[in-house]
């Protein structure tokens, strides 16, 4: 039977984790496969799969936010075939950015200017979708530096914003 991998969280700030893989046992490992999960907002799960070649077990996962729950799950790719998965959950340190207060105007039948407040230096994500389910599990999304983006959508929908 292949073991789960060890995940030990090494460290942690407020935009960063540092964490090892270890195998406790002798099978050879070729990589691992690393999943960081975090709810954006209450209506989307974000996911960052890191791809690990060989044996290498330290991994820092930088641009994250301060005080936010973060799950990460990992499995070993061996000679005997992919080994179950582990699992851990931190919080990073700091304050959590207040949410940005989001204004969408139609400029015409397919564009909307969406422009909010915010802090600078940061990257911002706009999510939309036409229902609520969508946005959930699947959202239009981009994102941006600025304080303002215009978004292209269909004529004739109804759609929901998120910054």
């Amino acid at each position: 039977v292949i073991p789960p991998p060890v995940i030990h969280i090494e460290s942690f700030s407020e935009d960063s984790i540092s964490f090892t893989l270890k195998m406790t046992t002798n099978i050879k490992v070729s990589g691992y496969v690393v999943d960081i999960y975090w709810a954006f907002d209450t209506h989307r799960q974000e996911k960052r799969t890191l791809i690990i070649e060989g044996e290498k077990s330290l991994q820092k996962v930088a641009n994250l936010t301060a005080r936010t729950p973060y799950e990460i799950s990992a499995w070993a790719k061996t000679e005997l075939g992919d080994s179950p998965l582990s699992f851990v959950h931190v919080v990073t340190t700091g304050t959590r950015p207040a949410s940005p207060s989001l204004k969408a105007k139609a400029i015409n039948q397919t564009a909307v200017e969406c422009s909010w407040t915010g802090p600078r230096n940061v990257v911002y994500g706009i999510f939309y979708a036409t229902s609520f389910l969508e946005l959930y599990r699947s959202p239009h999304n981009t994102t941006t530096t600025a304080h303002n983006i215009t978004v292209i959508v269909q004529r004739d929908e109804q759609y929901l914003f998120l910054v």
